[in-house]
């Protein structure tokens, strides 16, 4: 395998491992707040702390494997990773009474609306400001 091709399939493997981890940070970090049930305290700071701090870390390493993309393209690919992860979330509860309360218009508006916004803004911000139009 020649150099050029080695470094290439490393680039597919990390920007596919990245796109994985926005699915996998999105299926167990929703809701980032959740209007229907009371939860203590301190397990809502810890959502309403790490899905932001989660969206800006993979919002970096999104901008390192697209660098030649523009924000227009950061904020469809992060809200389609979002509307995957959310999904595998709904599949992984699937019958389960955690879904009727989880589900609901305004906590996935809210967890789709954080994500995408702080990934993004991340994105923007590491690309150096490039990429105003899609």
């Amino acid at each position: 395998m020649k150099t050029s091709e080695h470094t290439a399939g490393r680039r597919l493997l990390a920007c596919g491992l990245s796109m994985g981890l926005v699915v996998l940070f999105n299926c167990f970090g929703f809701p980032v707040y959740n209007f229907n049930k009371g939860w203590t305290l301190s397990i809502t700071l810890c959502y309403l702390f790490l899905t932001p701090a989660s969206a800006v870390y993979v919002g970096g390493i999104l901008a390192k494997c697209f660098p030649e993309k523009g924000w227009g393209f950061a904020v469809s690919l992060t809200a389609a990773l979002v509307l995957a992860g959310l999904g595998c979330r709904f599949l992984l509860e699937f019958g389960e009474v955690s879904n009727v309360y989880n589900f609901t218009l305004p906590n996935v508006l809210l967890h789709i609306f954080v994500f995408t916004a702080f990934c993004s803004q991340t994105w923007r911000q590491a690309a150096g400001g490039r990429g105003e139009t899609p």
